[in-house]
């Protein structure tokens, strides 16, 4: 008799299905043949496709805010961990899940769609909330500029594997609320 799956490994597995193919290219029956599952056997624990897209992208949120120090006691500690994970996810996986998804759902995925939507949202807020224990001017704003530049910079990763606008975002989220030479952290 065969171990059963666990959800995690399913959730993961089909994250990099994801974010290798697509919303489109990524096919149910990869993602059994990839855990060890038969098809029907998946579709007990996701009825479809689209209900993996909330799993996923909670799961991707879990793991770049997992762990942040605290803002309150230091806010530029939680900046720098948080813009250096998401530029590390850049780097070593070449774009963000959530933003090829949201290329690749479409309004009659509708609770994809919120859940693309709900990441992002989020991530932003996420993102303000550390800047708001600091003393930078307008934090929703430049929470949402920087996001827009380091998901801006995955497409010269994605078509030219350039990583240099990634480096730059980077380097304008860190000196924009730390100062110049300051280094964001990469864990």
């Amino acid at each position: 008799m065969r171990e059963p799956v666990p959800i995690h490994r399913i959730v993961v597995e089909a994250r990099e299905l994801f974010r290798e193919y697509g919303y489109e290219g990524a096919s149910m029956r990869d993602l059994a043949d990839r855990v060890g599952l038969r098809p029907q056997s998946l579709y007990t624990r996701f009825p479809s496709k689209e209900s993996l897209v909330p799993a996923v992208l909670a799961l991707t949120l879990d793991d770049v805010l997992a762990d942040l120090p605290d803002p309150a006691a230091d806010w530029r500690a939680a900046w720098r961990t948080l813009i250096g994970r998401i530029a590390e996810t850049f780097e070593t996986r070449g774009r963000c899940v959530g933003l090829h998804l949201a290329y690749g759902v479409t309004a009659q995925m509708p609770d994809a769609q919120e859940a693309v939507r709900a990441f992002f949202a989020r991530l932003r807020d996420a993102m303000t909330g550390i800047l708001e224990a600091g003393t930078i001017s307008e934090p929703a704003s430049v929470a949402a500029d920087t996001l827009a530049q380091l998901e801006g910079a995955t497409l010269w990763i994605t078509t030219e594997g350039d990583m240099e606008p990634l480096r730059h975002a980077v380097e304008r989220a860190c000196v924009l609320v730390i100062g110049k030479g300051d280094q964001c952290d990469r864990n």
